[in-house]
This record gives C-alpha cells, structure tokens and sequence, in this order.
C-alpha cells in the first residue's frame, strides 16, 4: 500500500497596507499522506508549454486537504525545499479516485 510523506502547505494571504501596496503572508497548514513523484515526459512537456517552468514533482495531494492549492508552496519536510504549486490543480470525481488521493499537483522546486 502507498503511503505519503507529511508536508507543510505554505498557503498566501494578501492584504493591503494603508498606503494600498499588496503585502503577501503566509500560513502554514500541516498535511499528512502526500506522494512526491517524478513527472512524466507528457507532464514536463505540458506544464513547460504552459508555464515556461521546469517541473520538479508531481504532487498526490490527500482527498482531506479540500482548499485551493492556487499560488500554494509546498513544504518538504524530508529535504527541507519549498516547492511551488503550478496552476490550480482541481480534484478528480470521486468515482474515479478509490484511493485517498483525488488531486494531482505539479511542483518546481524554489530556491531562495
């Protein structure tokens, strides 16, 4: 049986200062049971299309975490990087999820 890794979605929170400049925050939310793959050629190929980035690992992401993972980082606890989500990775119907994973995300990796 597959198992996931923990992980921390580092999650952005924008608001304005009173001179009305975006100020970006960020809250941690604790995930449990994520799977780290490597990407596909097709998936590598689409998301550079798209997005123009290099995809770092494709995310299982656990049918619990029900947010939005649009402009989200991800947390690595085993290699202590931050991965950035690509796009806004939607969750699959139920029917055709049996296991707990019902959302695939692409990372890249962030440096700095």
């Amino acid at each position: 049986m597959l198992k996931g890794e923990p992980v921390t979605i580092k999650r952005p929170v924008e608001t304005y200062d009173e001179a009305k400049d975006l100020v970006v925050t960020w809250t941690d939310v604790p995930l449990e049971n994520v799977l780290f793959g490597r990407p596909t050629d097709e998936q590598r190929d689409e998301v550079m299309r798209l997005y123009s980035v290099e995809v770092s690992y494709t995310l299982g992401i656990p049918k619990a975490y029900t947010a939005s993972l649009r402009g989200c980082e991800v947390f690595r606890l085993r290699d202590g990087k931050t991965y950035r989500i690509v796009g806004d990775p939607m969750p699959l119907p139920p029917e055709l999820c049996p296991t707990p994973w019902n959302r695939e995300a692409q990372a890249v990796n962030v440096d700095g």
